[in-house]
This record gives structure tokens, C-alpha cells and sequence, in this order.
């Protein structure tokens, strides 16, 4: 897996050009006595580029002949230390394709950087939490309770609601 970064000139002139595909998590914590249903999620406390700290998803771009499992492990490990565990699936798939315009535009969240694809990965995780990286801080939210929508960066209000409502109709 090749992990390096370009230089900054040549990454702009990227993120100008395509759309930039992301891996975007969705820390869960189950039910172990209400047949493991969705108890609380997970978000992180981060500087947002534009909006000053915000609650957003755990994640980052994919790199380079980076596995979704791969990429996964490494975006919950940057964020939220080594002493979170998770299992993933050898052949998981994204529970949710988001997109991230650079401007605001209906049906999609912004980022002023790039226009971006968020695959996003719902990810039961226990043990100790350790945030870290872009992460200031991080908590746990009851669904019922999470943070206002303008509490949220990118527009990832939106993001968490329709994951929780897909992952309830299964």
C-alpha cells in the first residue's frame, strides 16, 4: 500500500480537477441485552476548515492501492488510538455514499477544499477511546440526542440520519 503524500501544489491542482474519494466511519456502540441494537454514536470534535470546531464523522481520503478495510482501520486508529476495537468484514461495503460539493448545492454536504465522495462505513467499536489527530476530543451521543444540525461540520447531520434510518430498516 503506497501512503505518501504529494507536495501541496500538486494535491491542490488535484482536488481542483476530480472529485476525491473518502472514507468516512461511523463509530457505533451496540445493545448487548436489545439484540445488538444501535445504543449511541460516536463523533469527533475537529477544526473543519470552514466552520470553526464542529462534530463530525471519524475519516480521511483513501490512499493510493488502499482496501477499504485497510483504510478503515487506519482512519479509527488515526482518530481514535489503538485501543479501539472493531472487527470489519473482509469484504465491507460502504453503508452510505455521501457527496461533499465545494459550494452549498441540494442533496449534499460542503467542503470548500473539494468536491468529494464520502463512503461511509458504520463500525461497532468498543474499548478505550484516545482521540487524537485532526480529533480534539470525542463522545459517545445517544441517536435520540445528538447535536443540533449546526453543531455539525460539512453538513454531516444529514449523513448520521440517513445512516441511522438505513441501519434501523435492517
Amino acid at each position: 500500500m503506497n501512503t505518501r503524500r504529494l507536495d501541496p501544489q500538486k494535491w491542490n491542482e488535484i482536488q481542483q480537477s476530480v472529485p476525491i474519494a473518502c472514507i468516512d466511519v461511523l463509530p457505533l456502540q451496540l445493545s448487548d441485552s436489545n439484540h445488538g441494537a444501535i445504543e449511541r454514536v460516536g463523533l469527533i470534535l475537529r477544526e473543519t476548515p470552514h466552520q470553526g470546531r464542529r462534530w463530525c464523522l471519524v475519516g480521511g481520503r483513501l490512499c493510493w492501492n488502499e482496501s477499504f478495510p485497510e483504510a478503515i482501520s487506519r482512519e479509527i486508529r488515526d482518530a481514535l488510538g489503538d485501543q479501539a476495537r472493531f472487527k470489519l468484514r473482509e469484504n465491507i461495503q460502504p453503508d452510505y455514499v455521501a457527496q461533499y460539493f465545494t459550494v452549498s448545492r441540494e442533496g449534499g454536504g460542503v467542503d470548500p477544499r473539494q468536491h468529494a465522495l464520502g463512503l461511509t462505513f458504520c463500525v461497532p467499536i468498543h474499548g478505550k477511546v484516545n482521540p487524537r489527530g485532526e480529533a480534539v476530543s470525542f463522545a459517545w451521543f445517544n441517536c435520540s440526542q445528538l447535536p443540533a444540525p449546526e453543531e455539525f461540520g460539512f453538513n454531516q447531520d444529514r449523513v448520521v440520519a440517513d445512516c441511522l434510518a438505513r441501519l434501523r430498516l435492517r
